[in-house]
């Protein structure tokens, strides 16, 4: 199994990729893109919440509460009093951090459902849902943010598939193999049968998605990167005009 650095790093480079070519499309604003990003990261952290003792996942948690607290602000910033904003904030923060991270203390155990495919789309869902309806985002907007969720999520999974491998031993397959990118769980069909209903239900509460798979399909909508994926006659070019201060003098 991988560990948390692997997975920061391999959500962060996957993440990147993406983000760099929704750039160079010109169809996001940066700063969209920027929260883009962090919201793949935070997905690659996702899948190993169910093991809430490890130091690396009491931070992530944290952080996540910090955030979350201060998105709750920015979107009601202008409608509520100082004090209000100081108690939505500490609302939402001892939510995350206390609550629900007690709740995932106690009902879930490591590379349960939590970590499956299922759980991966749903926590995708729920972020386009938030998105669209509490933070007021468009439709394509906030089935971006859901699928970068979903895909640092997934770059999880694949990671640990991955370290299941084992290239150098006499056995090529780990114990582990199997168990990372799974599809739900024989031994627990009940909840096997939840999180496809949860995924289904998330999915109708969800905004519109054909506005989003028409501009992620359309060929239009990549030309610019498609020409751009080698540089032209020289490389950088007009990259020193821009970094060397224009009153700096010539030799």
């Amino acid at each position: 199994m991988a560990d948390f650095k692997t997975h920061l790093m391999g959500a962060a480079v996957v993440s990147g990729l993406t983000a760099t070519v929704l750039v160079m499309t010109g169809q996001f604003p940066h700063q969209a893109i920027i929260g883009y990003f962090v919201l793949g990261v935070i997905g690659g952290l996702l899948p190993d919440i169910d093991s809430p003792h490890s130091i690396p996942v009491r931070l992530a948690f944290m952080a996540l509460a910090v955030i979350a607290g201060f998105l709750v602000v920015f979107t009601f910033g202008r409608r509520y009093s100082l004090v209000e904003l100081m108690l939505l904030w500490i609302g939402c923060f001892a939510l995350i951090r206390y609550g629900i991270f007690a709740l995932l203390d106690y009902y879930t155990v490591h590379r349960g459902l939590i970590h499956s495919v299922p759980m991966g789309l749903i926590c995708g869902l729920t972020t386009t849902f938030f998105a669209y309806q509490v933070f007021n985002a468009s439709a394509i907007h906030a089935w971006m943010c859901g699928t970068f969720v979903t895909g640092g999520f997934f770059v999880h999974l694949l990671l640990d598939e991955f370290y299941s491998v084992n290239l150098f031993g006499k056995k090529l397959l780990k114990k582990s193999f199997g168990t990372a990118f799974s599809l739900g769980s024989l031994k627990q069909p009940i909840g096997t049968v939840a999180l496809y209903l949860a995924v289904i239900g998330l999915f109708h509460l969800c905004p519109p998605s054909q506005p989003f798979t028409d501009l992620m399909t359309n060929r239009e909508t990549y030309r610019g990167v498609v020409q751009r994926l080698l540089p032209g006659e020289t490389w950088f070019a007009g990259f020193l005009r821009r970094v060397t201060p224009a009153n700096l003098p010539t030799l």
